[in-house]
């Protein structure tokens, strides 16, 4: 059974970093039992010594760790869209476990969809939680202010987007399907290498008759320097 000692932090799923005030023991539902008390940032928080791990509460990363979870957030993905009411459960269930590395994939994955306009009910708000779960942590490990960590998650969720729409574009080039460049945030390569042939017919005409007009003028010097030559022998 894991042990934590008076004035340490530790990370409750529920409300983030809290510090153990100390331990007292209870009568609960007729039962006697030793239950640790935590002071989260505005509440007490009590939990029987025999259900931390059920609780899934746990020490702080150590630096190394939250260099993986930040490393974690710029991996690519294409989240699957499957039930919603599904899917807001499990990220419920995320959110409960207190896991970095689970709760980073899922802030990416509504990341991505918040950046498609495809985050439904209260998705948005899942997302939130998530990225201040991380922030606040994180803030905590690295002795950084939360503006500077946030900013840290938020740029590493941007090169994750960039990379994500570079790898959808280069897929849709590749397999030859009609897959529209705008919905992927690009312009159409396609429309592109045809305005450029379009101006290109346009200006070959005019090429033509430049040329043309060239020749015709040459002609004309040459018959002149003819009938130059027949005067000088009539002369003679």
């Amino acid at each position: 059974m894991m042990k934590f000692n008076l004035g340490e932090t530790i990370i409750e799923p529920t409300n983030g970093i809290c510090i153990m005030e100390g331990m007292r023991k209870m009568r609960v539902d007729g039962r006697e039992m030793v239950v640790y008390i935590f002071k989260a940032a505005s509440a007490k928080v009590y939990v029987p010594a025999d259900q931390i791990e059920n609780r899934n509460i746990r020490r702080p990363m150590d630096r190394e760790e939250v260099k993986k979870v930040l490393a974690s957030l710029k991996q690519p993905v294409s989240p699957n869209r499957d039930d919603a009411r599904l899917q807001y459960t499990a990220y419920r269930e995320i959110m409960k476990s207190g896991d970095p590395m689970k709760i980073a994939r899922l802030l990416r994955d509504l990341f991505i969809l918040d950046q498609a306009d495809d985050l439904k009910g209260k998705e948005k708000e899942i997302l939130e939680q998530a990225r201040k779960f991380l922030c606040d942590e994180i803030s905590f490990v690295r002795e950084q202010s939360k503006a500077q960590v946030l900013e840290q998650i938020n740029e590493a969720l941007r090169q994750m987007y960039k990379k994500k729409m570079a790898k959808d574009k280069e897929r849709a080039k590749k397999s030859g399907v009609g897959l529209s460049m705008e919905i992927l945030g690009y312009e159409s390569d396609e429309e592109e290498e045809y305005e450029e042939e379009e101006e290109t017919v346009e200006t070959k005409p005019k090429a033509k008759a430049k040329g043309k007009a060239v020749v015709e003028d040459d002609d004309e010097d040459e018959g002149s320097s003819v009938d130059d030559d027949e005067e000088e022998e009539d002369e003679d």
